[in-house]
């Protein structure tokens, strides 16, 4: 699916963007100062409007579907859309094309309909997985999508499954988590508590964490190590190993986890420190470069990733990893009864 944001003030709405971004992916963003009457999708594409330009991109897209607009519900939309609050839906050149009007929540977005099913897979390489997993969704006769991330981490997109299918998953994959992972957290770790001790994410995992409803069940708080003297103050790594090793390191991150465990009181901690850019790489650490961690009371565990992309990229790849290393750790698979 594509994504174009019409509108110059796109530039600067980076809030509304991250919480579209939460609900979609995408393969293509474009950014578009005005609209015009040559559009001419070659995929699905998502069209995000403001109040300022719905207007225009409405009368160009009802004049390609050629419908005349209406008012439906105190809304302007072509006359034979698919429409909800602030949402459309119509087909130009056989591709689903979705315009949303986003001001302070996010509409329904017809172009993920049907729902969909997200298989998280750990600790398989895509060949494996897929040798086990293959046979039982060509059984079911389901399409799928196959994503590879780093660490040996897979996200499968299917239409959604019975409860028999994921059994079938789990019996023959048990390192599987059903849905949105941040979720699944919240609704399978307590009563346990996690933390965090977070430098160059600046708070990104708290902060998607606690976006989801239920989350003070499993998270008290943080802390946003982003300054060496906070990492020593408050978290307690040694001014000897910050001068030693550097702040992006194995060592720094081990003090963290230790640290953020001991002032938290949780059961788990996970620790990030890295080089998010576009400044401040080296020879030997260049951008990209991110140590992160996990723990518990008993064990830690740390692994060094090179992370390629802008700085925004850096930081939600780290975000991303560490999460999906605390659940591996953590061994929080889904069950299913």
């Amino acid at each position: 699916m594509d994504i174009i944001f019409v509108g110059k003030e796109w530039k600067f709405k980076k809030a509304l963007q991250e919480e579209l971004f939460r609900y979609i992916n995408y393969n293509a963003l474009t950014y578009l100062d005005t609209f015009d009457i040559n559009f001419n999708p070659k995929n699905e594409t998502l069209i995000v409007t403001s109040q300022k330009t719905y207007p225009l991109v409405a009368r160009i897209i009802a004049r390609l579907v050629n419908q005349n607009l209406i008012i439906k519900d105190d809304f302007l939309v072509p006359e034979n859309a698919k429409f909800s609050k602030n949402s459309f839906l119509v087909k130009i050149n056989e591709k689903n094309i979705n315009v949303i009007l986003l001001e302070d929540t996010v509409p329904e977005i017809f172009i993920i309909t049907p729902e969909y099913e997200e298989i998280n897979v750990f600790r398989f390489d895509k060949d494996t997985a897929l040798m086990f997993l293959e046979p039982i969704l060509h059984a079911h006769k389901l399409d799928f999508t196959v994503i590879e991330n780093e660490g040996n981490f897979l996200q499968i997109f299917t239409e959604p499954l019975e409860k028999n299918i994921k059994k079938e998953i789990i019996n023959s994959i048990p390192y599987v988590i059903f849905g949105n992972i941040f979720e699944h957290i919240i609704n399978t770790l307590p009563p346990q508590k996690i933390t965090f001790a977070e430098s160059c994410t600046g708070g990104l995992i708290a902060s998607n964490l606690t976006k989801i409803s239920g989350s003070s069940r499993c998270f008290d708080g943080s802390v946003v190590s982003y300054a060496n003297r906070i990492k020593e103050e408050w978290l307690g790594v040694s001014r000897q190993t910050l001068e030693k090793y550097g702040a992006v390191s194995e060592q720094t991150v081990k003090e963290m986890l230790l640290g953020a465990i001991e002032i938290s009181k949780a059961n788990y901690a996970i620790a990030v420190s890295g080089i998010a850019g576009p400044t401040g790489g080296t020879p030997t650490k260049p951008v990209g470069t991110v140590y992160i961690g996990v723990a518990d009371r008993k064990s830690l565990k740390v692994e060094l990733y090179h992370f390629k992309g802008d700085r925004n990229y850096i930081q939600y790849k780290a975000m991303m990893n560490g999460i999906r290393m605390f659940i591996d750790f953590s061994q929080l698979y889904s069950k299913i009864s």
